[in-house]
């Protein structure tokens, strides 16, 4: 299966690859507006790839649904495919993935959980959800028409402040998503974490984040025993118009874990 992927900047001698990992609903393009040049610009081979039936990758989500294993043989596969090790960032669904994936591939030398689903949906995120959509979110959660739920997942991807004209740009890249996998995502096992001392896990959190309680994100902090840093913005903090705070306190934890010394 050829995956599409993204690729900026170049590897360099030693330095680990980033591979950028989306979330539900997205492709790789939600990376390239904003992290990928801007980390390749300082130094980094930033690449972003699609899951299958995302974006260019081949498949069909309702027909084939794939699951949450496809989707970490989607990642092994481009790992190998890059030839080197590589620090994972996942947001959200991608943010589990990169969880599943250090725990089965050891060329993942480094993680970032960047407003990582949690184990299980919040009642307070489901009953303002309600409030606000209840025909979406009748559509995605009774009916399994995802497609049709979106106005639901729209409100929490995106902050108030968002310019109109990009949000709507990222809103006609949206796509629909796996019903399988986003069943899977909340009936998962607590994730293994091995290896913590030499393969490092970080845990980036958004301020305005309001469908993940900091709660959640406290926890998977405790768990991976890794540093948790919020951050302006809201879920999809690559797309946030405060995205470059999130890249930045990234990129300081990359250079202090894989570069010093």
């Amino acid at each position: 299966m050829t995956l599409e992927l993204i690729s900026r900047g170049t590897a360099a001698p030693g330095r680990p690859q980033l591979l950028f990992l989306h979330g539900g609903f997205h492709d790789a393009r939600c990376w390239d507006h904003h992290f990928l040049p801007w980390f390749a610009e300082r130094g980094w081979a930033a690449h972003a790839m699609s899951t299958r039936g995302h974006g260019q990758s081949p498949g069909n989500l309702a027909e084939d649904q794939p699951s949450m294993d496809d989707f970490v043989d989607d990642v092994n596969e481009m790992i190998a495919r890059l030839g080197s090790d590589v620090v994972l960032v996942g947001h959200s669904l991608g943010g589990v993935l990169s969880q599943m994936v250090r725990v089965r591939n050891t060329a993942a030398v480094g993680a970032v959980l960047l407003a990582s689903s949690p184990m299980r949906p919040s009642m307070s995120v489901a009953w303002r959800m309600l409030r606000q959509h209840p025909v979406a979110l009748y559509k995605a959660q009774v009916k399994g028409d995802f497609e049709g739920g979106l106005p639901a997942f729209i409100s929490f991807f995106y902050g108030d402040n968002l310019d109109e004209d990009l949000k709507a740009t990222y809103i006609s890249q949206l796509c629909g998503e796996s019903p399988r996998a986003m069943h899977e995502l909340f009936k998962r096992p607590p994730p293994e974490t091995p290896d913590l001392d030499t393969r490092p896990v970080l845990v980036v959190a958004g301020r305005d984040d309001w469908s993940i309680p900091m709660a959640d994100q406290e926890w998977l902090s405790t768990v991976f025993q890794a540093p948790l840093k919020v951050v302006t913005g809201a879920h999809n903090l690559m797309l946030d118009p405060a995205w470059e705070e999130s890249a930045s306190t990234i990129n300081a934890w990359l250079e202090e874990r894989f570069l010093a010394g």
